[in-house]
């Protein structure tokens, strides 16, 4: 079993909205969250920049339009349940060609017996403690964030990115 695993988060609207911006790029698969606000639901529900979203309120999302998603999300009454991987645990999904599945928030993902990453327990292959979770990326470029703050759909086409504020 490996200590990767998606995230729950539960997020309640405050009155600026969740506090994260979605992205789906073309030609890339998913929809990812390009920047957390400081302060808002989503800081504190453990929303990171850069997770791609898998669920959204207890429905898959893996393949659906970046429209299907806001759509999703825009019509939540009550909290706002989302799971979401990192990079590093779509990487090993990836590699074992598993989907994701809710219930590996709770479980993990099970991994074929005497694979290296079940093997590697908390520390990494050279012995020293790994962190709870890697480090997160920057959150956000606000060189290249293209969203406004009324929650439209906005479109850069430098690249190619969908993006929408919530």
């Amino acid at each position: 079993m490996s200590n990767l695993r998606p995230r729950l988060c539960v997020l309640e609207k405050g009155s600026s909205g969740y506090g994260f911006h979605l992205h789906g790029e073309k030609g890339k698969t998913g929809q990812f969250v390009r920047l957390v606000e400081p302060d808002t639901p989503a800081s504190a529900a453990g929303l990171l920049a850069g997770d791609r979203l898998v669920f959204v309120n207890g429905e898959s999302v893996e393949g659906e339009s970046h429209q299907q998603v806001v759509a999703r999300i825009r019509s939540t009454t009550g909290a706002l349940e989302i799971i979401v991987v990192d990079d590093e645990t779509a990487e090993l999904l990836k590699k074992h060609n598993l989907q994701c599945r809710k219930e590996f928030v709770t479980e993990g993902i099970p991994l074929p017996g005497g694979d290296s990453d079940s093997d590697r327990g908390d520390s990494q292959s050279n012995g020293t403690p790994r962190g709870s979770s890697p480090a997160p990326p920057e959150n956000g470029d606000a060189s290249s964030e293209s969203s406004d703050r009324s929650g439209r759909l906005s479109v850069s086409s430098n690249t190619k990115t969908l993006m929408n504020r919530f």
